[in-house]
């Protein structure tokens, strides 16, 4: 070690140096293992093995050459991009991997998007999961920035499967277009292969209402079912509508799965502002509250929990050049598919954990529940006060949750317990074990690395121009809203704002430089200086009790007086034998009286 810090010379102080080009290769496995390793810890590293001290921009330097030695020059992977698309395409056939670029006829050329849908997942998801997908974008963290689109389903059991992603300048229509275009595509390519989602052609999805998303999907999928992620409509809304009532009522009407409550909810938001109520009636019921859901994707999802919870899965590619991404997240899905295959071999259940949870939850709410039987197939369930009929049939319910889940509720478990039959045999197929193993039965062929892929004769693109995008990215896994923090504080929570009085004339609404009132007449003169305290050394209260202590001497020798004073027609008493007390109080020896 000593050999190699004398080969980079030394200070003039005569201490060891290091370059960071040394300091690069010498750590390289270190970044290889940890990427994220912190400047500090870096440091450390450096003071442990080499004994040096290092500055902080020094170790940054190093840290960007190691990085750039395990992943590759940014600039050199956005001029692969089309070989990278050819392999995709040759490695996994069916698969789509496009590319879009600018200055195509004015060279040089400009990277501008970037498409990739495997056909493993889109093969996986129109055989075994439902038919809705939640859309949406995160921010890049690398030398040049962009936004990453996903789209993300839900399986059997309730967890998230990556569909497609994808590369872009920019959130915008023309952005969300192109994707969605090519997402619906690849899924159509398919469809003569559908199972049970053959039941219905269109797509529900799920979105942020993000920045020309919904342009796009009236242009694109103009019969789709679109839904509304409920927690961002409630961040926007509780900006001008704050409070614990508000919240409250809000979450009950996204979660009725009847109108009937879900019109009594919104009766409680009338009441306490007819604006509120105006602000959601804006909102199609359709788009936010489960009552109005379609129930042909069997989900009650009104939260875009997958494509946050995808974003926060590939957080630490984000950082990477495109390349390094694009591979990270392919061989993220493929080891997760080979996860999955592999934990349902030992798996003996009918239906999914996910379902079974759910039908523990309707037993327990059966207990409350009395079922009036008309056939083996039709009942009248009461339930507290509510009154719904059932049709085991028909696999339908008067709540509405089993027709929009697919899974029996509290309702619909009584009727099938007063059967005698099995609660399982009426869950839909998409909870169940066979369903699940189609999702994940494709396999995904392994690929070569980048130096084995085949050179197209296409141009290499160069990067996109650079964008300074608002803000920096944050490191949490999601943006919160506004007070989210504090939505557990079950106390009513109102927020006002003190109202602008003027200064000329006193009336509220406007200030003096906008008044056009006369003046207000002056108020009257103020008592100025402090008020007088009546403390035990002032000289009010030294007065008031020496008084009280003269009044108080003149009663008691008042009383003595009329003690010591004999009864007329009485003669005096003699005085008793030894010691005697005088009028003061004073002790004396006792002695004779003479007659």
């Amino acid at each position: 070690m000593e050999g190699e810090e004398d080969d980079d010379g030394d200070g003039d102080d005569g201490t060891p140096k290091a370059s960071s080009e040394f300091l690069a290769e010498r750590f390289m496995d270190d970044f290889r293992d940890d990427p994220k390793m912190s400047i500090e810890t870096f440091q450390n590293h450096i003071r442990r093995h080499l004994g040096l001290e290092v500055d902080y921009y020094k170790a940054y330097y190093a840290r960007i050459m190691a990085l750039q030695f395990i992943h590759g020059s940014a600039a050199e992977q956005y001029g692969r991009i089309w070989d990278y698309a050819a392999a995709i395409r040759r490695y996994n056939p069916g698969s789509s991997a496009f590319v879009r670029v600018t200055n195509i006829e004015r060279p040089p050329t400009l990277f501008q998007r970037f498409y990739c849908c495997l056909q493993p997942c889109k093969e996986g998801f129109v055989h075994g999961c439902r038919h809705i997908l939640g859309v949406d974008g995160c921010h890049l963290r690398s030398t040049w920035p962009g936004i990453c689109l996903v789209a993300v389903g839900k399986d059997g059991n309730n967890n998230l499967f990556p569909v497609a992603w994808g590369i872009v300048e920019a959130e915008n229509k023309e952005s969300w277009k192109w994707f969605l275009e090519l997402l619906v595509k690849d899924l159509g390519s398919v469809t003569e292969h559908i199972t049970w989602v053959h039941e219905n052609d269109d797509l529900t999805f799920m979105s942020d209402r993000q920045k020309g998303l919904l342009d796009a999907f009236k242009t694109v999928v103009p019969n789709a079912e679109i839904r509304y992620c409920c927690r961002h409509i409630w961040a926007n809304f509780k900006l001008a509508f704050p409070g614990e009532a508000f919240r409250l009522c809000f979450w009950k009407a996204a979660r009725a799965s009847t109108k009937e409550y879900f019109d009594s909810q919104m009766e409680s938001i009338k009441m306490l502002s007819k604006d509120a109520f105006t602000y959601l009636n804006k909102i199609p019921t359709d788009r936010w509250s489960r009552h109005a859901f379609s129930t042909k994707s069997k989900s009650a999802m009104i939260l875009n929990n997958c494509c946050e919870s995808f974003n926060n899965v590939i957080r630490e590619a984000r950082s990477q050049p495109i390349l390094s991404m694009m591979e990270w997240v392919r061989r993220y899905v493929m080891k997760r598919a080979c996860i999955k295959r592999e934990g349902m071999e030992n798996y003996v259940g009918k239906v999914m954990p996910a379902a079974i949870k759910l039908l523990h939850l309707s037993k327990e709410g059966a207990k409350n529940c009395f079922e009036t039987k008309s056939t083996p197939q039709l009942f009248e369930v009461n339930h507290g006060e509510n009154q719904y009929v059932v049709n085991l049939q028909a696999r339908t319910c008067g709540c509405y949750r089993w027709d929009l889940t697919g899974i029996p509720c509290c309702h619909a478990f009584r009727c099938i317990m007063r059967n005698r039959a099995d609660p399982e045999d009426y869950v839909h197929k998409a909870y169940t074990k066979e369903a699940f193993l189609l999702a994940y039965a494709p396999v995904f062929y392994p690929m070569p690395g980048m130096k084995q892929w085949e050179k197209t004769k296409s141009p290499h693109p160069l990067p996109p121009p650079f964008r300074k995008m608002a803000g920096r990215p944050s490191k949490r896994k999601r943006i919160r809203a506004e007070g989210e923090d504090d939505e557990h504080v079950t106390a009513l929570v109102v927020k006002r704002r003190k109202p602008t009085r003027c200064g000329n004339c006193g009336d509220f609404g406007h200030n003096k430089k906008t008044c056009k009132n006369d003046a207000a007449p002056p108020p009257p003169p103020k008592k100025m200086g402090r008020p007088k305290k009546q403390g035990p050394f002032t000289k009010h209260a030294c007065t008031s009790k020496k008084n009280l202590a003269d009044s108080g001497a003149s009663a008691s020798a008042t009383k003595r007086k009329s003690k010591a004073a004999p009864a007329k027609g009485k003669s005096k008493a003699a005085p008793a034998k030894g010691r005697t007390r005088d009028a003061q109080g004073t002790q004396e020896p006792a002695s004779q009286v003479d007659d």
